[in-house]
């Protein structure tokens, strides 16, 4: 229950606002706020005005509202000091080290996912991404892991809000093939995204599950093509062991 200090309704008010707009799997139109929010239409105008004027969040060109650049820093700024971060760290070190490529931890943000960790190969050839990196939900191993770990409805009606923009030549933009990597992702427990994020790279991703066994992030291992061994077990097997490792960290069971 949350505690209400005298003289904070507003705040509270916004936080909630805030809170619902996040958590939405479709980022809202007005329309959809009013009906969802038990807010005036007066107080809904400007409790989203202030948002907005605060960066915490953005209104998208067909008037759709998701968490903005400051809010995103914001979160950035606690993980560095707590939380999944943390929890992860030593098993995403362990899985770098026994795949010996490189690693990146992503959670949910806006219309995708965005990397708050990664550890370096200690090949020569590496990626050049970086925390704080972007990543669409339906062109990555991480955003696809993501996507499988979901209920059933809600990765439907998540899919269905996508733009399959193609992000090199390889990127599927065929709703119906990337339900079926879905699909096989949740039978077999990660996914092969084969150069569909940056061409030349290939990825191995899985779902970080919390203790409600939904997503609360996702892994990947990152391969140059040049550098991809035939059995793809020795990058999967550690993939899917670390992320068991830091899912019963979050509470999950198993």
């Amino acid at each position: 229950m949350t505690k209400h200090v005298q003289g904070t309704q507003s705040l509270s008010r916004s936080i909630g606002l805030l809170e619902h707009i996040g958590a939405r799997s479709e980022p809202p139109r007005l329309q959809d706020l009013l009906a969802e929010c038990e807010f005036t239409r007066p107080t809904l105008y400007r409790l989203l005005a202030g948002l907005e004027a605060e960066g915490l969040i953005v209104q998208t060109p067909d008037r759709r509202y998701l968490p903005g650049l400051r809010l995103v820093s914001l979160a950035r700024r606690a993980l560095a000091r707590n939380d999944i971060r943390d929890l992860a760290h030593t098993p995403l070190e362990n899985l770098r080290d026994q795949t010996g490529e490189t690693v990146h931890l992503a959670i949910p943000s806006g219309a995708g996912l965005v990397y708050i960790d990664k550890i370096e190969s200690h090949e020569t050839v590496r990626m050049s991404s970086t925390i704080g990196t972007p990543v669409p939900f339906h062109s990555s191993g991480v955003g696809k892991a993501y996507l499988a770990a979901l209920p059933g409805a809600e990765c439907a009606s998540l899919l269905k809000s996508l733009k399959l923009e193609a992000i090199t030549s390889f990127t599927t933009t065929d709703p119906k093939v990337l339900a079926s990597q879905i699909a096989d992702c949740r039978v077999q427990g990660f996914i092969f995204d084969d150069q569909e994020n940056e061409a030349g790279i290939v990825c191995f991703g899985a779902a970080i599950l919390d203790e409600n066994n939904g997503p609360a992030a996702a892994v990947s291992v990152s391969v140059p093509l040049f550098r991809l061994r035939d059995d793809r077990n020795s990058y999967s097997k550690p993939l899917l062991n670390c992320v068991k490792i830091i899912s019963m960290h979050l509470g999950n069971a198993g």
